[in-house]
């Protein structure tokens, strides 16, 4: 009989636990450890290997942390792969919100290659403009901060105003507990009415804002369909997400 899903995660995660405790292991004594074949865990850490979560050399595997893939290829590689990965679920002819993050915001440049209105309170996305650009990009409007983020009145009635056929947030924390969280009370209720008139929700999030929650609740897991993720969320974190029917993407590490 084939190993379930659940198993083969449960599994990995078990690769990982053991490989956070040493400098490195051998694929035989992890075989012996885990009490299944070298097949599978050369198999398993193959996989791993392609997200990212671990190194492999001769037969010889070794951890890799958040930390230190953060450091080899930097958190801003980590947020624009997941805005990136964002995008594939978005057709041509369709109306995409996107929030004032910055994770989100790594979605605007493919984005704007695809026959799509996109509308957003971030005034950073107008560098990404070009001549080649194909999209339509519309600005809210409203009170401009140093960020370049826009808020209040104006912007509010900008997405009050519209309905879209997704949406593509980021946030500061993200929890099953707490929802989706936002630490600035001017942005909390545009993201919520963004949240609210979209028939979508995809939200982008790396492992630093799993299990953290902020000051202000924009939305609950229950309205996400798509969540995209990195390699280093924990099998574990991710089931919680998973039993409430969440689409859940991981990217691997590049």
């Amino acid at each position: 009989m084939r190993n379930s899903y659940k198993a083969i995660e449960n599994r990995r995660e078990r690769i990982l636990n053991i490989l956070s405790t040493v400098p490195s292991i051998s694929i035989q004594e992890l075989s012996k450890r885990l009490n299944v074949s070298e097949m599978t865990v050369r198999r398993d850490c193959n996989k791993l290997s392609q997200m990212g979560r671990l190194k492999q050399k001769l037969g010889i595997v070794s951890f890799v942390s958040p930390e230190t893939a953060s450091n080899s290829n930097s958190r801003e590689r980590i947020k624009r792969s997941l805005g990136e990965e964002a995008v594939k679920s978005i057709s041509d002819n369709e109306i995409v919100f996107i929030n004032s993050s910055t994770t989100a915001l790594y979605s605007i440049p493919p984005l704007l290659k695809k026959n799509v209105s996109i509308v957003t309170n971030n005034g950073n996305a107008a560098k990404f403009l070009s001549e080649h650009n194909v999209a339509s990009l519309i600005l809210s409007g409203g009170n401009v901060n140093d960020r370049d983020i826009m808020s209040g009145d104006i912007a509010q009635r900008s997405f009050s105003s519209m309905r879209s056929d997704w949406s593509i947030i980021g946030c500061a924390g993200i929890s099953v507990e707490h929802g989706i969280t936002t630490p600035v009370i001017e942005e909390a209720n545009i993201n919520r009415t963004i949240i609210k008139n979209s028939r979508h929700l995809i939200v982008v999030a790396d492992y630093s804002k799993f299990g953290n929650f902020s000051n202000f609740t924009i939305g609950q897991v229950d309205d996400i369909d798509v969540l995209i993720t990195d390699p280093f969320v924990s099998a574990k974190t991710l089931a919680s997400f998973r039993k409430k029917g969440i689409n859940i993407i991981q990217v691997p590490q590049i």
